[in-house]
């Protein structure tokens, strides 16, 4: 990996760590500046309905953030997918001692990342946290060929 590619997946997990912080902080001015100006993002916060277009999702914001207490909610173990100007983090998000998956789905617009879809869900615990039976990448008979 070049050092180019290297900054730029910096620049995307510095992004993400944005949306954290301005999460946070509960400040709607601040996540209205995260988010691309496109009216074509979305939302999938736990346990609401997907939700889409721009005033929608920032409408979804307000009520988390402001008619609500803004959770201490960080990411951790962030990975980047990258390909030009799009990028893809997935992480776990830590609310309270709970644990979530996320996806954060970026674009590059006028040199600054800015989001285009937020997608958080909790993760399986106890009996829903076992393996489905089936491994990932093996073929349906087992032996191991696609």
């Amino acid at each position: 990996m070049s050092m180019d590619q290297d900054a730029g997946l910096a620049d995307v997990l510095a992004a993400n760590e944005h949306f954290y912080d301005v999460f946070r902080s509960g400040d709607m001015a601040a996540m209205y500046e995260l988010w691309s100006a496109r009216d074509s993002i979305s939302v999938y916060h736990p346990n609401w309905p997907g939700i889409s277009g721009r005033d929608d999702v920032m409408t979804s914001w307000h009520q988390v953030m402001v008619m609500g207490e803004p959770p201490a909610v960080f990411a951790r173990n962030s990975t980047v997918i990258r390909q030009g100007k799009a990028a893809v983090v997935f992480c776990t998000e830590v609310i309270e001692g709970n644990e979530m998956t996320a996806s954060n789905v970026f674009v590059l617009e006028n040199g600054t990342w800015k989001l285009t879809c937020h997608h958080a869900r909790p993760l399986p615990v106890g009996d829903d946290a076992g393996n489905s039976g089936d491994e990932p990448g093996e073929a349906e008979d087992g032996d191991g060929r696609v």
